[in-house]
């Protein structure tokens, strides 16, 4: 019975960030956020007090090895990546378009919900800044004006992230913003049908898979470091207000630490650019399980859902593990 308890867990753990790695301040009121933070190492490392907790992570490790040599030994599978990554990069010409609809649908959420750019961050002059957020969101949709769009947008996020540092947790929104400044295209939109000049940063377009790959893995590496590690409290309260320990019978120190090393796992991989797309796939599953199991709004999640999807089409490109160690980066 034990081994069929360890295989549960093994597979349950697998989509542990599916149900909890979403941003704390999301899903729990700012007065506890406040009242819970603080380090308790001594919590943390109750986990591995617990020897089948041990168990259960060595088991996750050597399976995950096993079926990560099984990969590079199935000609079949190599091949059909090599396939797929072939038909992704054909799709670059929509990278704009998706970082648009991002940025533009979130930026229009905050402002209707009267946050600046977070739900954790809201905002004190709220007629000025809303409508700058609204009006730039529904430009960025239309493809008007661009390259200003980029520049406000960027700015926006930036003057949130200096004036409370959780919102580096979004800081793949700033990341979003430059890419898009770089990219500077407007098709289909507005710019592109009037023949607005464009800006000539194609130079620079060879970074933006590496400006995307720090916007992510830069906000991942804080959440778990911010929320779960130093802070993890923050995370136990979300363990439980839904009752997850319920749902995956492990204890709720198990529950903080899983979800922070596999948040900083994920995290550090796009950051360094490691098997990049598969990431971002696992990423992407996780973003939209949590979406529907906390029910949070849409405009909160979408520039996650964005970013990853144009890491997916992207692959590490330039400066990544993938570039220098696989043929098919």
């Amino acid at each position: 019975m034990k081994i069929v308890k360890y295989l549960f867990a093994f597979f349950a753990l697998s989509i542990i960030p599916s149900f909890a790695s979403a941003h704390v301040g999301y899903v729990v009121p700012v007065e506890d956020i406040a009242k819970n933070r603080g380090t308790d190492f001594a919590f943390l490392w109750s986990a591995l007090r617990d020897p089948s907790n041990i168990a259960l992570i060595v088991l996750t490790i050597v399976l995950v090895l096993i079926l990560y040599w099984l990969s590079h030994k199935n000609y079949f599978l190599e091949h059909h990546i090599e396939i797929v990554t072939t038909r992704l990069r054909s799709y670059g010409e929509f990278l704009p378009w998706i970082l648009r609809l991002s940025l533009g649908i979130a930026l229009i959420g905050a402002g209707a919900k009267g946050v600046l750019i977070s739900p954790v961050f809201p905002i004190e002059n709220l007629g000025l800044i809303a409508s700058i957020e609204i009006a730039t969101g529904f430009a960025m949709l239309a493809g008007f004006l661009l390259v200003p769009c980029a520049v406000i947008a960027s700015g926006l996020a930036l003057a949130a992230i200096l004036q409370d540092s959780y919102l580096i947790g979004n800081f793949e929104f700033l990341a979003g913003g430059l890419a898009l400044l770089v990219l500077d295209n407007a098709r289909p939109g507005i710019d592109d049908i009037i023949g607005l000049r464009r800006m000539s940063l194609q130079s620079l377009k060879q970074y933006v898979p590496f400006i995307l790959r720090i916007g992510m893995g830069t906000s991942l590496i804080f959440l778990a470091l911010f929320e779960k590690f130093l802070n993890p409290h923050l995370m136990l309260e979300v363990v439980k207000t839904y009752n997850l320990t319920s749902a995956i019978p492990v204890s709720s120190a198990m529950w903080v630490m899983a979800v922070g090393a596999i948040e900083l796992i994920v995290g550090v991989f796009l950051l360094v650019g490691f098997h990049t797309r598969l990431t971002a796939m696992i990423a992407f599953f996780v973003v939209t399980t949590t979406f529907f199991f906390f029910r949070e709004d849409v405009y909160s999640h979408i520039t996650l859902f964005g970013i990853l999807s144009a890491i997916f089409i992207t692959g590490g490109g330039k400066l990544s593990l993938d570039r220098k160690w696989y043929k098919y980066s």
